[in-house]
């Protein structure tokens, strides 16, 4: 009796710490938008600047891009620990994944960018694994097959850029942000005003 006991409540937990990751997540798609809708516009005006022969402008894009994507993201995630007052564990452990995520997409760009430590022809499919990384580890974390089903999308497009590397991956990898990066996060949106009558705040 007690360890049918001990099982139920087990379950119960695992349950419960399933539906906080879910509801955590589903709160950091104002993250994944913002980020989506840079990166998409800093990809296409990459590739306007490349094809009209203007390579000066790029790296100051990007700088100005990474500024602002960085400093809208520490504000919404300041912005969600005021409403939300402590924040979860589950709220740190998200925060790592794409923490950790986006530091290393920074520092790849940024090393593609500015110096020629990184070949540039190779750096769209690069960067595509390093984003299919933190969908998986999101998408394991929740308990959300769809998002896995993201980051093997993302992993796919990270193969085809590397095996047929050229200008035409900068237009496609910004269709595949705004489709696999934009369209997550509207999805996540639903999913958050969904839970959101049950009273408990969503973190970001």
């Amino acid at each position: 009796m007690t360890e049918s006991t001990s099982a139920h409540e087990e379950l119960a937990w695992i349950r419960s710490l399933m539906e906080e990751s879910q509801r955590t997540l589903a709160g950091t798609w104002r993250h994944q938008a913002l980020w989506g809708v840079l990166s998409a516009g800093g990809l296409l005006g990459t590739w306007a600047l490349l094809a009209a022969g203007r390579s000066t402008p790029i790296g100051w894009m990007w700088a100005a891009l990474l500024t602002v994507g960085w400093a809208g993201s520490l504000w919404l995630g300041r912005r969600a620990r005021g409403r939300a007052g402590v924040r979860s564990s589950t709220g740190r452990m998200f925060g790592a994944v794409w923490m950790g995520a986006g530091v290393t997409l920074t520092l790849i760009g940024g090393a593609g960018i500015w110096s020629p430590t990184v070949p540039q022809h190779i750096l769209p499919g690069v960067l595509a694994t390093v984003i299919a990384a933190g969908y998986f580890a999101s998408g394991f974390l929740a308990g959300l097959g769809w998002l896995r089903g993201v980051a093997a999308a993302w992993w796919a497009c990270g193969l085809l850029f590397l095996l047929l590397p050229g200008p035409w991956t900068l237009a496609a990898m910004a269709a595949a942000v705004l489709l696999l990066q934009v369209g997550p996060a509207l999805a996540l949106r639903r999913q958050a005003r969904a839970a959101a009558p049950a009273g408990r705040p969503v973190e970001a």
